[in-house]
């Protein structure tokens, strides 16, 4: 099914981009929706994977999917689910220049910035469809073959650990070649849905398999009532700091990632400490790395008494207190080297966030945060938007030092959507 070229006419085509977006008008950016695009595209001669395409003036997206399906081999109903599945083209209500550049996001690598020579609508079905032919060739040699099981991750992120995946067939080795991850239990029990707050996953192979049911019937012959199942798990994660290890940590994700990003470097003997109360100088750090490390420089004159220009952290400090997260104490002092206390600690991620507009409840959403509690309505707010738990007994424990590991989950409820 994938590599059957003439699944589907130019006029066929187009008839399902008018019926599945209908809904889509022209933006005010000028996007056209893919059922009003016309464009000239290029002549493009024969190559190993795709025979020669003449050039077409004003085609519609429906002749450019058809053209490079027919040229290259490769099934229009997959190019078409392709787009749904990386940019939602197909039944958006509005597309924009950087969806129709990035449509089926070749050469747009994870964590790096989109390779300019295949920007645009034509560019990106031509080479997607001559890469998906190519991938599924065996000769050539890609990291996935039919025929053999892998430890396929579950995102970009090394640290969300493998599943354990047999590839059956060459149309199933070209897409984990194309979208190299599988889908955690969490991502498949979520249905269509996405999992909140989690790096560890991620949707295309999941989505590829739940759109093709839906728009043309099951692609492996199953009911497409059946979709696949967890794979099994492969291998544990390495261990981001020697102290922080798969499956001892409640919080190992979340440190990981703040490794990763480079919010968090542990000590020189590669330790994370995650049970250690965190001081307020490092808390400064976090925060700042967590803004992005913005171009800041600072006084110098401190402006605590006892934060010495000299101190590790000087510049981190001295930026919270010039964006007003911090205020210090009445008497002038910071106190870089005491605990960061639970309380406390929701107020400078309050203040991060931008002091967002926010209504606290009447009744505290904890037992034990009352009215007496300074920072009663930032502690609300942390739980409002998930940042805080608080613990199963109800309460908030406002007064306690926040602990290290907790402190890297805050960061990471904080910053991950």
């Amino acid at each position: 099914m994938m590599f059957d070229g003439d699944a589907m006419t130019a006029a066929q085509i187009d008839t399902f981009l008018d019926q599945r977006g209908a809904s889509c008008v022209r933006g005010d950016d000028g996007a056209d929706c893919l059922k009003d695009l016309r464009m000239n595209t290029p002549q493009r001669s024969a190559t190993r994977y795709c025979q020669a395409i003449p050039a077409v003036a004003s085609a519609s997206a429906g002749r450019i999917i058809a053209d490079v399906s027919r040229a290259c081999d490769v099934s229009p109903r997959v190019i078409l689910v392709m787009l749904q599945k990386e940019q939602g083209l197909i039944t958006t209500r509005n597309a924009t220049p950087k969806m129709l550049a990035q449509a089926l996001g070749f050469g747009c690598p994870d964590f790096v910035g989109c390779d300019p020579r295949y920007a645009g609508f034509a560019q990106q079905i031509y080479n997607a469809g001559s890469r998906l032919q190519e991938y599924g060739d065996p000769a050539r040699g890609y990291r996935y073959q039919a025929g053999r099981t892998y430890d396929i991750q579950y995102s970009p992120y090394a640290f969300c650990g493998y599943g354990e995946v047999r590839i059956f067939n060459r149309a199933t080795a070209a897409l984990y070649n194309y979208t190299p991850f599988t889908p955690t239990q969490a991502t498949l029990d979520a249905g269509a849905g996405a999992v909140r707050d989690d790096v560890c996953a991620t949707y295309g192979n999941r989505n590829f398999f739940r759109t093709f049911s839906e728009w043309f019937g099951s692609p492996s012959g199953a009911p497409t009532s059946r979709y696949p199942v967890a794979a099994p798990w492969g291998k544990d994660p390495a261990a981001p700091f020697t102290d922080v290890r798969y499956g001892q940590l409640i919080f190992f994700t979340e440190i990981a990632w703040m490794k990763h990003q480079r919010l968090a470097d542990g000590w020189s003997d590669g330790t994370y400490r995650p049970f250690e109360p965190m001081k307020r100088d490092a808390m400064a750090a976090f925060l700042y790395r967590a803004a992005g490390s913005p171009p800041y420089t600072p006084p110098a004159k401190s402006p605590f008494k006892d934060v010495s220009t000299s101190m590790i952290f000087y510049k981190e400090i001295a930026w919270a207190e010039s964006v007003g997260i911090t205020e210090g104490w009445p008497d002038g002092t910071y106190r870089p080297f005491e605990p960061v206390k639970r309380d406390a600690m929701a107020a400078f991620l309050y203040r991060a966030s931008g002091e967002p507009a926010y209504t606290p409840p009447a009744r505290s959403p904890f037992v034990d945060v009352d009215s007496t509690v300074i920072f009663r309505d930032e502690i609300a707010w942390a739980q409002s938007v998930g940042i805080a738990n608080g613990w199963a007994d109800g309460r908030y424990r406002p007064y306690e030092p926040i602990l290290r590991d907790a402190m890297a989950a805050f960061i990471y409820r904080m910053e991950v959507d």
